[in-house]
């Protein structure tokens, strides 16, 4: 490399990595902006974690089609819902689905694509089994369940989901990164509060006793102050993104089950093998997630039948 080469400027950034790093820095802590040469810093983090966000998206399965008709032929939906009533209830009640079909009224008919989320739930208890022409009752089972189903992301086709998904991912990473932020100012504060009423005590009883604690409180409060610091912060920021997979991850996991939602053995004759996903977050609960379809008219059918039933009461 000649001496022209390191006079050369750097070459710009690309026009998404430059947003990512505005979007970062705006949540973070815009004095990140003070840091001479903060996109330079970020850039190859930001486009790590952004990549990865990606990756996870597109690795969610699906797109399976969620609607009254599957439920009944599909296991996988069969085991998620349980009634075709249910599946409808869900698109009725969710609030992203109706602003989708507000935004999309003239849309012709069709399919959108969303994510599914949900809660697994395994319970524990008894009931009846058949061996050969025995039936055998109060034997100990598990039973399979989900709740909370939650639809989030809707878009016209399966790319604009991923692509949205992804940008939701990431968002999420930067807010779980104001959370720790959130933690150590709460801790400053605290620390301030302690110290003072240390320092008072110390003015009524003497210094010596409380000499040691208050010098205690000085080094902590310094290690909080100095970690907010936007150099420090940007430096943590970096280490944070850098490393993704330590706040959003997908798990696998496969069950077999019967048409009762009762766990079963693999190999048993009637055994429905489910294979899906959870989804570890900031939120540190796991929800089991895929891509759907979803028919738009079943969808705006749904809505308006949930919203119509609402306007009556039935005597």
């Amino acid at each position: 490399m000649g001496l022209f080469d390191w006079l050369r400027p750097p070459p710009a950034l690309d026009a998404q990595t430059a947003a990512l790093i505005g979007r970062a820095v705006a949540t973070v802590d815009p004095l990140l902006q003070t840091v001479g040469g903060h996109e330079r810093i970020l850039a190859e983090s930001v486009r790590h974690a952004y990549d990865y966000c990606e990756r996870v998206a597109m690795a969610i399965p699906g797109p399976f089609e969620i609607s009254r008709a599957a439920f009944a032929t599909d296991p996988l939906v069969h085991a998620l819902f349980g009634s075709a009533d249910d599946v409808e209830q869900m698109l009725a009640r969710s609030q992203c689905v109706r602003d989708y079909l507000a935004g999309h009224a003239v849309v012709p008919p069709g399919q959108c694509c969303a994510m599914l989320g949900m809660r697994r739930h395994v319970t524990a208890g008894f009931g009846s089994r058949v061996a050969g022409e025995i039936i055998v009752h109060d034997e100990p089972q598990k039973t399979l369940s989900f709740a909370d189903h939650t639809l989030a992301e809707p878009s016209p086709d399966l790319d604009g989901a991923h692509r949205r998904l992804a940008e939701a991912m990431f968002d999420g990473l930067l807010k779980g990164f104001v959370a720790h932020v959130d933690e150590v100012r709460e801790e400053r504060q605290e620390l301030r509060d302690e110290q003072s009423v240390a320092r008072a005590h110390a003015r009524s009883e003497g210094p010596e006793s409380h000499t040691r604690r208050l010098a205690e409180l000085q080094e902590r409060l310094r290690e909080t102050v100095d970690a907010l610091q936007p150099a420090r912060l940007l430096e943590t920021l970096v280490a944070y993104l850098a490393a993704p997979e330590a706040s959003l991850r997908l798990d696998p996991v496969q069950l077999a089950v019967n048409r009762f939602g009762v766990i079963v053995d693999a190999d048993e004759p009637q055994a429905d093998i489910l294979r899906f996903v959870e989804l570890t977050t900031r939120d540190l609960r796991r929800w089991v997630v895929m891509t759907v379809r979803i028919d738009r008219e079943e969808a705006r059918a749904a809505v308006e039948r949930f919203d119509e039933r609402r306007r009556y009461i039935v005597i």
